[in-house]
C-alpha cells in the first residue's frame, strides 16, 4: 500500500489524499486552498482512479472534487447531508470564482450521479478493488466523517477535521476504536493550544451582545453558513438571548438541509424552534430595513470575503454603538483577519477604519491540543501518526503529543510518497 499526499499537510487547506493499492487507486477529499484564484491539489488521472471520498461539505476538501468528473465518473462516496450541502456550497462557489475554475455545476451534477450515500459504522467495498471503507462520526459539522480505509492487510484511520467536544448542535466525535491501525492521517489545526471553556465563551458571547443590543446598536455577526451559523443561533436562544435575530444569506438554505437530516444534529427539535424565531431576510428591500433595527444579524460569509455580510458591515462598521462578532478563524490575507488586527474594514471597493465595536470569539469546530491528545491516548497498536492539516505550530503540537505516547510520527508534505513495507 502506498500513501501520497496531493493536497497541502502543511497548511490548512487544500485536503487530497491517495491511496493506491493493488494497482487501485482511491482518494480521500479534494479541496482547494480558498486564495485568488484558488489553489488546487497535485492533480492525478481520472481514468485511475477507482472512488472518490468526500468526508464533510468545506470547500478546502471538496473545492476542487468536479474536476474529477468533467471527463469520467466513478464511485463518489459520502454521507447524505455532505451531498446536499455540497451541492449549495459548489454552487456559490462557481458564483465567486468560476473564472479560475476548470470545471461547471453541470460537471458537478455528473459527480452527485455517482454518489453512494454512507451510513456511520458501516462497512462499504469498493468495486473491483480490495479496499474496504468505513464512516465514523468526525463531530466537526453535521455529515461529517473519519474514514477507515483497509486493504492489503493494512489499516488506515483518516481523521480529516475532527472535533472531540460537544457542542450545541453536534454530539462529539465517535472515537472508540475497536482494532488497531497501521497508520492515523490526523489533523493538526489547533494542536499548539486549547480552545477556551465553552461554557465560559457562551457565557461571554451572550453577555456582550446583550450590552450591544441594550444600549441600541445593531449586532453584526459573519458566519461560516454550514453548522455555525446555526450553532450560534442555538447559543443565543439557549443562553436566554430574547431579542430579534434576523437570518440571511446560505444560511437559511443551510439550516433548511440541516433539518431535512435529523440524524446528523444533537436536538432537531431545538434548532427546528429557534429557526422558527428567526426572521429570514431574503431580498434586499428587507436588508436595508433590517440595518436601522436594534437585532442580531447572522450572515455568512464567515471571513466577510463575499455574502450578505458584506452589505451589512458596509452600514453598520461606522456606527459605535454596533457591534461586529467574528465567531470563527480568520485565514491571513482575508477581510475578517484584517478587521481583527487593524481594525480596518476592507469589503468590495470599501475601505475604512471601524468605529463599531469588533469582538472575536472562539467558536471552533476542530479539536484542540487537549482534545487531540486525549484521541491519540486512545489508540492502541502502533500505527505512525501522520500530522497533516495544520501550520508548522500545530503540526509541531501534534508532534510533540504523540511522541511523548509513545508514537511514531511523520510530518510529510505536499507530493511525498509513503510506501508500507
Amino acid at each position: 500500500m502506498k500513501i501520497k499526499f496531493l493536497g497541502s499537510p502543511e497548511v490548512v487547506g487544500r485536503a487530497a489524499v491517495l491511496v493506491n493499492s493493488g494497482g487501485k487507486n482511491i482518494i480521500m477529499d479534494y479541496g482547494v486552498e480558498m486564495t485568488r484564484p484558488p489553489k488546487f491539489p497535485i492533480s492525478f488521472p481520472p481514468k485511475d482512479l477507482n472512488a472518490l471520498i468526500l468526508t464533510h461539505a468545506h470547500l478546502d476538501h471538496i473545492g476542487a472534487s468536479p474536476y474529477l468528473y468533467v471527463s469520467w465518473g466513478m464511485p463518489l462516496y459520502l454521507t447524505k447531508p455532505t451531498l446536499e450541502l455540497a451541492d449549495v456550497l459548489i454552487k456559490d462557489f462557481i458564483k465567486l470564482s468560476g473564472e479560475y475554475l476548470p470545471y461547471e455545476y453541470i460537471d458537478y451534477t455528473y459527480m452527485a450521479q455517482n454518489a453512494e450515500l454512507v451510513d456511520y459504522r458501516k462497512e462499504y467495498s469498493v468495486p473491483s478493488t480490495d479496499f474496504k471503507l468505513e464512516f465514523r462520526d468526525a463531530g466537526h459539522i453535521p455529515g461529517s466523517a473519519q474514514v477507515i480505509v483497509t486493504s492489503e492487510g493494512k489499516r488506515i484511520l483518516y481523521t480529516s477535521d475532527l472535533n472531540t467536544y460537544e457542542t450545541r448542535l453536534q454530539k462529539p466525535a465517535d472515537i472508540n476504536f475497536e482494532d488497531e491501525f497501521d497508520m492515523v492521517i490526523i489533523e493538526s489545526t489547533y494542536g499548539y493550544k486549547d480552545h477556551p471553556k465553552r461554557a465560559n465563551l457562551e457565557k461571554s458571547f451572550v453577555e456582550k451582545v446583550k450590552e450591544v443590543i441594550e444600549d441600541k446598536g445593531t449586532v453584526l455577526v459573519p458566519a461560516f453558513a454550514v453548522a455555525r451559523s446555526q450553532e450560534i443561533l442555538l447559543v443565543l436562544r439557549s443562553r436566554g438571548f430574547d431579542g430579534k435575530i434576523v437570518m440571511d444569506g446560505m444560511a437559511l438554505e443551510v439550516t433548511e438541509i440541516l433539518l431535512r437530516n435529523r440524524q446528523y444534529i444533537k436536538s432537531p427539535r431545538s434548532l427546528k424552534r429557534a429557526f422558527g424565531r428567526v426572521k429570514k431576510v431574503r431580498r434586499w428591500k428587507e436588508r436595508k430595513k433590517v440595518v436601522k433595527e436594534s437585532c442580531v444579524i447572522i450572515a455568512p460569509a464567515g471571513m466577510l470575503g463575499g455574502g450578505a455580510a458584506v452589505f451589512y458591515i458596509s452600514k453598520l462598521y461606522k456606527n459605535p454603538k454596533n457591534g461586529i462578532f467574528l465567531v470563527g478563524y480568520q485565514a491571513p490575507g482575508t477581510p475578517g483577519r484584517t478587521l481583527l488586527e487593524e481594525g480596518v474594514v476592507q469589503v468590495a471597493d470599501l475601505t475604512g477604519k471601524t468605529k463599531a465595536k469588533k469582538y472575536y470569539f472562539e467558536f471552533s469546530s476542530h479539536t484542540d491540543r487537549s482534545g487531540l491528545k486525549n484521541f491519540l491516548s486512545q489508540l492502541s497498536g502502533d500505527p505512525i501518526i501522520t500530522i497533516v492539516h495544520g501550520e508548522e505550530e500545530g503540526r509541531l503540537g501534534v508532534k510533540e503529543i504523540a511522541e511523548e505516547l509513545g508514537f511514531k510520527t511523520y510530518l510529510p508534505v505536499t507530493g511525498d510518497l509513503y510506501v508500507f513495507d
